[in-house]
């Protein structure tokens, strides 16, 4: 029988492509990993991963476990939530860290989370990228998220998602009905580009570089998401954002985003992260899974 420890460690392993890096997701030795993995293996009688010298792949058998797991772990969770939230057995707080870029995702994601569990209070600051990393390493905050984190053994991700560099258009722009653009074709319009302290302009001035050449000339350079989706359906240009910074007005219908085609255009990443060997709480635990189930839904996650 599936055991329901074999299978978390089974999908972790999964996610996260190497035992070690499992490991410290789970706080466990990964050894303790490895044995649930063998154990698991032996009872279906068949191999789950190729050990290679870059880490653990999936075999086609572990292919075919790993959906019927993860529909167990989110059934699973659901119950849990529902139960927890009957008994009111979840209180506390959460102090989070976030990058402003993630204002759209973690309003949506947050609000969503305190329908299960409204005994939980929250304390939400934003910082620039390296000042979530820094706050979360001093323990002023439980939980960050923020883009691009570095390789660093104290910053522990809990769970990360790649997104596209894209533009905004009102409806009705002449791009607005383009599944992808190319920056060629955006230099006659007026641009609104984020300002050098967002991480979003490092990011576009390379692309722009390399296939156009040269920096962005911008109709308005500004430091703040909020502002360049009020210029944008305003009129003023087309904004360079990603569809995370505008999830509420691609929804209503308000903006269009239209994702960048260059494959050479630098991906950026997302991240959920916590202090390694930190002890969560109980409502941040929550939190960072529910966080991770929101990334799931709305992108692709990575190691």
């Amino acid at each position: 029988m599936l055991l329901g420890r074999a299978a978390i460690y089974f999908d972790e392993v999964a996610r996260r492509g190497a035992l070690r890096r499992a490991a410290d997701v789970l706080h466990i030795a990964p050894s303790a990993v490895d044995r649930q993995i063998i154990q698991l293996e032996e009872e279906l009688g068949t191999k789950l991963f190729e050990r290679t010298p870059s880490g653990m792949r999936m075999t086609a058998a572990g292919e075919l476990l790993i959906d019927g797991v993860r529909r167990w772990r989110r059934d699973l969770q659901r119950i849990r939530s529902e139960i927890d939230n009957l008994v009111g057995l979840r209180r506390g707080s959460v102090a989070i860290g976030l990058v402003e870029g993630a204002t759209e995702f973690m309003a949506s994601a947050v609000s969503a989370f305190q329908q299960h569990y409204p005994a939980i209070q929250f304390k939400m600051e934003v910082f620039g990228a390296q000042g979530v990393i820094d706050h979360v390493l001093s323990g002023e905050i439980d939980v960050g998220v923020t883009f691009n984190p570095p390789d660093n053994p104290t910053i522990r991700l809990d769970r990360t998602m790649i997104y596209r560099l894209g533009l905004i258009v009102k409806p009705g722009h002449p791009l607005a009905d383009r599944k992808e653009v190319t920056l060629s074709e955006c230099v006659s319009f007026p641009l609104i580009v984020p300002s050098e302290n967002l991480s979003l302009r490092r990011v576009l001035d390379l692309a722009w570089s390399r296939h156009v050449g040269g920096t962005p000339r911008a109709a308005a350079e500004v430091n703040s998401i909020g502002l360049i989706k009020s210029l944008t359906m305003r009129g003023m240009g087309i904004g360079w954002l990603t569809a995370f910074d505008a999830i509420s007005e691609i929804e209503e219908g308000s903006l269009i985003f239209i994702p960048l085609s260059h494959e050479r255009v630098e991906l950026s990443t997302l991240s959920i992260v916590s202090a390694a060997g930190r002890t969560l709480s109980v409502p941040a635990s929550l939190l960072i899974q529910h966080l991770a189930q929101t990334m799931e839904e709305h992108g692709v996650p990575v190691v």
